[in-house]
């Protein structure tokens, strides 16, 4: 190797060390009582710092300093999406909440060939699916929506109990409605989902927007960005047990009003406690950041396991037709599934209790 290749490789080990290991900077005292720290002139210029402007500086929890530029400065931009022909409502609502979770505070769809029915059905399912949406200008062309940031008026952790709550009465009803055979409780079942989705994306929303801008973590009540990581963990768990509370909700709807034999709806009715209990749990583990609570809940999914495979077994021995056992196996898999769902959360939380050691 030349001896100019090596001093190349030199300088760019020196620059990569001195980035990771930071600057070292004098303090000074000025007017003799202020102490000052000048900022690195790469960085300022990097990020269009110039003089007269306003930094933040936010103390954390660690006890170092947070410095962030002006608000104004991390707000994502208005973004134009121009809309494909081919693509229909379902693609066009996936993009949207796709910008939505990102954080984008205003957007503006433009069409193209798209009836007046696809702009019907995008902003009814919208107003369905998010909170904090507003539509605030029409056209034949293009919608303007305008996405609220919320987090003062709904912070994240009471949207997370929310959604919780929502998740758990979801959970019951569905297990209720199984056992009695009641398809009008099903179908609402199925239709309450979209508010837990509302909650889901919301909450996804606020972490997303504090992932960007550090400031913003402790305006949603949290402490560090490693618990966005978390919460976000915590949500999509929360939200998969609802999911499963459908597929109970469906199977009652595929058998169609018919009664469960009793004997199973014994079996069912155990499952289901085990499976609530282990939720209920999870969800005051992570309330109170129980590590105890949580540990000793991840233990007690082995029972639950062994308590499906019974279940599964009175299952096959029963007389029932192929589709009423196909229904009622799902339903019993949906149970497992919600504690294991219930497990992961506490999990995370025992990851939480032991903290970062940065």
């Amino acid at each position: 190797m030349s001896e100019q290749k090596e001093k190349l490789l030199t300088d760019e080990e020196a620059a990569a060390r001195k980035a990771q290991q930071g600057e070292s900077r004098r303090v000074q005292l000025t007017g003799g009582s202020t102490l000052v720290v000048s900022l690195p002139i790469d960085w300022a210029r990097s990020v269009g710092i110039k003089p007269r402007d306003e930094v933040y500086v936010i103390p954390q929890s660690d006890m170092s300093l947070l410095l962030t530029i002006g608000e104004h400065r991390t707000t994502p931009s208005e973004s134009a999406i121009v809309i494909a022909p081919n693509e229909n409502d379902e693609e066009i609502l996936r993009k949207f909440i796709a910008y939505y979770i990102a954080g984008f505070d205003i957007v503006r769809f433009q069409f193209k060939d798209h009836s007046p029915d696809v702009r019907s059905k995008l902003k009814s399912r919208i107003r369905d699916q998010l909170i904090g949406v507003e539509i605030v200008e029409e056209t034949s062309e293009s919608i303007l929506a305008q996405c609220l940031r919320g987090h003062m008026d709904l912070p994240l952790k009471k949207a997370l109990g929310r959604m919780a709550i929502l998740t758990s009465s979801m959970a019951s009803d569905s297990v209720g409605a199984l056992c009695s055979g009641e398809v009008e409780i099903a179908r609402d079942i199925v239709e309450r989902d979209d508010e837990v989705d509302r909650f889901s994306h919301f909450i996804a929303r606020q972490l997303n927007l504090a992932v960007h801008n550090r400031a913003t973590i402790q305006e949603i009540g949290l402490a560090t960005a490693q618990d966005c990581m978390n919460y976000r963990l915590i949500v999509k768990s929360i939200e998969r047990i609802a999911d499963h509370a459908v597929q109970i909700a469906t199977s009652t709807l595929m058998l169609g009003g018919r009664r469960v034999p009793q004997p199973l709806v014994e079996r069912i009715q155990k499952l289901s406690k085990l499976s609530r209990d282990a939720y209920d749990n999870a969800l005051r583990s992570v309330n109170t950041k129980n590590g105890k609570l949580a540990n000793e809940t991840i233990v007690k999914l082995k029972p639950i396991l062994k308590e499906e495979e019974s279940a599964t077994d009175e299952l096959i021995s029963s007389r029932l037709d192929n589709r009423a056992v196909v229904s009622l196996r799902l339903a019993l898999e949906s149970l497992r599934r919600s504690a294991e769902y219930s497990s992961d959360i506490c999990e995370i939380v025992v990851n939480m209790t032991v903290g970062s050691p940065f």
